[in-house]
């Protein structure tokens, strides 16, 4: 136990310290963190000065393997733009039946449709914003793919702005973002951010009254911190600072006006195969890593199916290592 200040809280007393390795390249340089005691927020004890170092050109979100999406003929478009809307806003059902006879729902609306749905959506008009978007996010060319024009995201180490398949992306902070926004998105971005609270706030000046943000991020109150502690792939030192609870994710919120409405757990097999690699010394870019080459990987079948039940169970028992927030501006 020691004298350390929660970032999150401000708690200082009886707040548990842990040494985190570097496992995603190898480099096993140590890094201590610590447990808050009041709101249980998991978070780097000093932030490095030069976060740059991190993120080498090699980093996976400036590598990102996604396609355009297929240019469609004219009538083709439009006859599945009718479908997207009846799906999404319950709009148009009869012509939507009519034009489900010669054209399939584009296939990325299942995943993104309902995280759309519980964000209130309600327009193709709406304007998006995807924080932490790396070069090319996937989210943002999902949303192209189905019909979605008023995209953007923002990333600081890009090396520059990019402008591609219609998506705008900023290269720079997020309090340098000129605009609002109907949907302001953070998947797997905000455990890199150092100061938390006046993120939070950025967020909620940036987004129209009543609108939202939805948050993707890894969750220490979870069964997969509790069985492999620090060899937890998503600690992935030093580069996630902090690793919340519901409680401090809440906390955060509050503090910068915004309201949780809805959260639940979306971990997948990766959270333990990656944590049993960590426990294994096997880095998550190594040769032999399952991420890099699955037919070099030691697992077998048997233990991959074991991973994803066990992802499964976590979710469906509220205990998964990764969390999808959904928060509401405060009018």
């Amino acid at each position: 136990m020691s004298k350390l200040t929660c970032r999150i809280c401000g708690k200082s007393d009886d707040n548990r310290k842990y040494v985190v390795k570097e496992m995603m390249f190898g480099s096993h340089e140590e890094f201590e963190y610590f447990l808050c005691s009041e709101c249980g927020c998991l978070q780097i004890n000093h932030i490095p000065e030069d976060l740059s170092r991190f993120y080498p050109p090699t980093y996976y979100s400036f590598n990102p393997n996604i396609s355009s999406p297929t240019d469609k003929s004219g009538l083709r478009k439009a006859l599945e733009q009718l479908r997207v809307k009846n799906a999404l806003f319950g709009r148009g059902f009869k012509l939507a039946k009519l034009a489900s006879q010669l054209v399939d729902l584009p296939p990325r609306l299942s995943e993104i449709g309902p995280w759309l749905k519980k964000c209130g959506i309600q327009s193709m008009d709406a304007k998006f914003l995807d924080v932490g978007s790396g070069s090319s996010s996937w989210w943002l060319n999902d949303l192209k793919a189905i019909g979605f024009r008023n995209l953007m995201g923002v990333d600081p180490y890009i090396d520059s702005d990019i402008n591609e398949n219609g998506i705008q992306t900023q290269k720079g902070r997020l309090d340098e973002v000129q605009g609002s926004f109907d949907l302001i998105t953070l998947h797997h971005s905000l455990e890199h951010v150092p100061d938390q609270v006046e993120t939070m706030k950025t967020i909620r000046s940036l987004l129209r009254p009543g609108k939202f943000c939805l948050i993707r991020i890894p969750v220490v109150s979870s069964t997969v911190w509790e069985q492999y502690g620090t060899d937890w792939v998503e600690l992935d030192a030093p580069r996630h600072l902090y690793l919340h609870s519901l409680k401090s994710i809440e906390h955060v919120g509050v503090k910068a006006g915004l309201k949780l409405v809805d959260h639940f757990c979306d971990s997948t097999e990766f959270e333990f195969w990656g944590s049993e690699q960590n426990r294994r010394g096997i880095p998550l870019r190594a040769e032999d890593s399952f991420s890099e080459n699955p037919s070099m990987s030691s697992f077998t079948y048997r233990e991959m199916a074991d991973f994803k039940k066990r992802a499964e169970e976590a979710n469906l028992s509220g205990q998964g290592g990764r969390g999808c927030f959904i928060f509401q501006a405060i009018q």
